[in-house]
């Protein structure tokens, strides 16, 4: 993801006023919504733009008042070009009908909510750590730069079964679903976004502190997008304890991106996603260089958990489909700055057509962002690689543009490569490359191109599999 804050999600397209001034508990239109059931509200969608916003946001405020409601969503609903159209104040439900995350559903019923605005939903929750937020069953179709955003999780925030596509291109970037630490904005958007936090939520300290579930979503990023960052799930600066992607469909550049974060004992899963590479172009790749190329690489990273503290990274049995990205992408990129942590990449097929690597383990740092981090502690086995790449495995170093303190001077260390099936990968350049600082390596692979270590104490074993009639 690149340099981002809140200003670049809405400034320059909308106000936030409207929350700042107390608008989520008061003015709205009378309540669409039946109570059938003591906690259970249900809102049917008039397909308006002038009604459903309203009625929807005091069905939320309802459910939120009576401690863990529902708000039950049937019909189309259509937010039309507002921004941050509802605000999920705190713990409940919100669940539409059928299942569009299952692409064969187009004939059941299905919860629609169209929207050409800047994140028609958000969330800024109020709870407590043990609480929970849920939306589920629900087709967010269309939107402008992002469909839901984060601003505060204390919880547990589920995401699942639901399906976000037609997302409008922003200037540069694209997400599904987003969370990252609010940033430098314009003075009135800074006070809005201050106002509506210390009503809702706190005006200072971490905002996403709590744990983030995405399960057997649909995310179709479609709409072609020329150059910047495609990105489905995204998390910038955040403190959350666990971030867990597991069983989604992903389309786009970057489907999976953690960077900068900070929680020594958090846990990071990501598993059993189907990710298809989008061909967009990303500026990032082309502000960096690494010594010794011509050629820029390292963005986008199909899975990018980067520069985190997290005491366990889980990178396991993801299908990720590069042929259609462009070249300087990669399959999984992934360092730590905690030197306690340990990261798991196992059974994944990694599907490439002349791409960067299928393993970076390791990046320059983007300023305000998130620092120069390199893989170590990682186990890196029973993957499958597919195709061709410049690079199978690599331990780089990286330079962003002129900022000494942002260049990368890889140190990885303590990382194992085996028993990955790789019969069916080329590397052009070198099948794995540990740069002149790493150190206590050990690659046990039967893989087909050179091996190049400039390091130290590095164990390199090539092709022990023919030994023993593989």
């Amino acid at each position: 993801m690149r340099k981002l804050s809140i200003k670049a999600f809405i400034s320059s397209m909308v106000s936030l006023s409207a929350i700042a001034t107390g608008s989520l508990a008061a003015g709205a239109p009378a309540l669409a919504a039946e109570l059938s059931n003591d906690n259970v509200f249900t809102v049917v969608g008039q397909n308006n733009p002038a009604t459903d916003p309203a009625n929807v946001q005091e069905a939320v405020n309802a459910a939120f008042l009576s401690v863990d409601g529902t708000v039950s969503l049937v019909g189309v609903f259509d937010f039309g070009s507002c921004t941050l159209c509802v605000v999920v104040p705190g713990p409940m439900t919100i669940s539409g009908t059928g299942d569009p995350s299952v692409t064969d559903s187009a004939s059941a019923p299905t919860t629609v909510i169209k929207a050409s605005g800047t994140a028609p939903l958000a969330i800024l929750d109020t709870g407590g750590p043990l609480d929970n937020i849920t939306v589920e069953r629900i087709w967010f179709s269309g939107a402008q730069t992002l469909a839901v955003m984060l601003l505060q999780v204390r919880g547990t925030f589920t995401f699942s079964h639901n399906k976000v596509s037609g997302v409008i291109p922003g200037n540069e970037f694209r997400f599904a679903v987003a969370g990252a630490k609010v940033g430098a904005v314009t003075e009135a958007d800074s006070e809005a976004v201050t106002a509506a936090l210390t009503r809702l939520g706190t005006a200072d300290g971490p905002k996403l502190t709590g744990a983030v579930v995405f399960e057997s979503n649909l995310i179709d990023h479609e709409i072609p997008m020329p150059v910047g960052d495609d990105n489905g799930f995204a998390f910038a600066q955040c403190h959350l304890k666990l971030i867990q992607v597991t069983n989604n469909f992903i389309r786009a550049g970057e489907a999976v991106e953690i960077e900068g974060c900070r929680e020594i004992d958090a846990v990071y899963v990501v598993a059993n996603n189907r990710i298809v590479q989008t061909p967009t172009r990303s500026n990032m790749a082309q502000l960096t260089k690494s010594p010794g190329l011509v050629r820029h690489g390292g963005h986008p990273a199909a899975i990018k958990p980067l520069d985190s503290e997290a005491a366990l990274v889980i990178v396991r049995d993801n299908s990720i489909d590069m042929r259609q990205g462009p070249k300087t992408g990669v399959c999984v990129m992934t360092g730590n700055s905690n030197k306690a942590s340990a990261t798991r990449i196992n059974g994944n097929t990694c599907n490439m057509k002349g791409q960067f690597a299928a393993i970076l383990g390791g990046w320059a740092g983007t300023p305000g962002f998130f620092n120069p981090s390199y893989m170590h502690n990682a186990s890196i086995r029973e993957n499958r690689f597919i195709g061709r790449g410049l690079f199978g495995v690599a331990l780089l170093n990286f330079s962003f543009l002129k900022i000494r303190d942002m260049a990368l001077i890889n140190k990885g260390h303590d990382n194992v490569v085996y028993n990955n099936d790789v019969k069916l990968f080329r590397a052009s350049r070198h099948a794995v490359e540990l740069g002149l600082l790493t150190r206590d390596n050990v690659v046990v692979e039967d893989f087909r191109g050179s091996i190049r270590d400039r390091g130290y104490h590095n164990t390199i074993d090539l092709r022990p599999y023919l030994r023993i009639g593989r």
